[in-house]
């Protein structure tokens, strides 16, 4: 399984990083759900008021964090392959200003690398097997404060450094930037946020050894020298709304959200040159310190086994526990396999310094 994922990388890599072009498909990992309670409502949140997390999907969010305030997650994909994991901190300022920095690292480890399994005389030798890690990083310094003009408005920004390794194959450096706002008016939040807004960049560089050369020379694969991959904007908006039950003992808070992209996918509603996608969810509170989480997302095109096309979506289910300054989430995606993905569970933590 791991051999047949290094191949694909590495022909990826060739084939399609070369020159400066606009990807469709460019830093994805940026896109996965960060939080476990976003990703149990199938990343529809688009604005929030306690979670660290919220810098990946909307980075006005963090004004309105009060404490110091540190959060983290971890997820597994691909049956435990890949590695998804996130710390950051946020760090409140004075009159309604924050100030937070966030890592991320998405990876597959331990990748045997069998170019030189055989000797020149065609032998087999297993202690010419090296192993090799593929990963993409992404730190990310926050700032954001709400407008005093207008009560209940805030804004804010990410400026985001991205490293890509491919063991010793290739990297990338890249710079980018991030913008949202949000606006909060008792029990509706509803909220913006332009991710790469002024494209992202990746400028790749490329190193191989001549064994290497030889190997991708006979199979007809070109080596690139250097490329430069830019990543269009997206734009990101919606809202949530809480409705109060039982003296506002149980809470119940549906919220909703789209994302145009500025390129043909196979997403919910193609529109000319923007392809829109959606994802809903509900959060279900409990005299605020238990929560149950539902959500839909990842709606595309699938065939089914006899050829008949039908509308794909992925499910979502989990539950939050609040601790006076503890928070912990969970979620468990695409619940009884219902979507074209692999189910994945997504811990996530906050504590406040109160």
């Amino acid at each position: 399984m791991k051999n047949t994922i290094y191949i694909f990388l590495l022909l990826s890599i060739l084939s399609e990083i070369k020159g400066q072009t606009v990807r469709k498909y460019s830093n994805e990992f940026l896109k996965i759900n960060v939080g476990g309670r976003n990703a149990a409502m199938g990343g529809s949140l688009i604005g929030s008021s306690e979670d660290v997390s919220s810098v990946f999907y909307n980075p006005s969010a963090i004004s309105e964090i009060e404490y110091t305030t540190v959060g983290a997650m971890h997820t597994s994909y691909f049956a435990g392959i890949a590695n998804f994991d996130y710390a950051g901190i946020v760090l409140p300022l004075n009159e309604g200003k924050a100030f937070g920095v966030s890592l991320l690292r998405f990876g597959i480890d331990n990748i045997p690398n069998t170019i030189e399994l055989y000797n020149p005389d065609n032998t087999i030798n297993y202690d010419n097997i090296r192993s090799f890690s593929i990963a993409d990083y992404a730190l990310f310094v926050t700032y954001a404060q709400k407008i005093d003009k207008i009560e209940g408005l805030s804004i804010g920004g990410n400026a985001k450094i991205i490293h890509r390794t491919y063991g010793s194959f290739a990297k990338a450096w890249g710079f980018g930037f991030d913008v949202g706002a949000q606006y909060k008016k008792e029990k509706l939040i509803i909220g913006a946020f332009l991710q790469d807004g002024t494209t992202t960049f990746n400028t790749w560089s490329f190193s191989f050894t001549d064994k290497e050369r030889e190997v991708f020379q006979a199979t007809d694969n070109e080596i690139p020298n250097s490329a430069i991959e830019i990543t269009a904007p997206a734009v990101h908006f919606g809202g949530s709304f809480k409705f109060d039950f039982n003296d506002e003992n149980i809470t119940v808070m549906p919220s909703i959200k789209f994302v145009a992209y500025t390129d043909q996918r196979n997403v919910l509603l193609p529109i000319g040159p923007l392809s829109i996608d959606a994802a809903v969810g509900t959060e279900i509170g409990f005299w605020n310190t238990a929560y149950l989480r539902l959500g839909l997302s990842n709606f595309t095109k699938a065939i089914n086994p006899i050829g008949e096309t039908f509308l794909s979506m992925q499910p979502s289910v989990g539950i939050g526990l609040h601790f006076g300054a503890l928070q912990l989430h969970y979620s468990y995606n695409n619940v009884g396999n219902a979507g074209v993905g692999l189910f994945s569970h997504v811990i996530s933590a906050n504590f406040s310094f109160k």
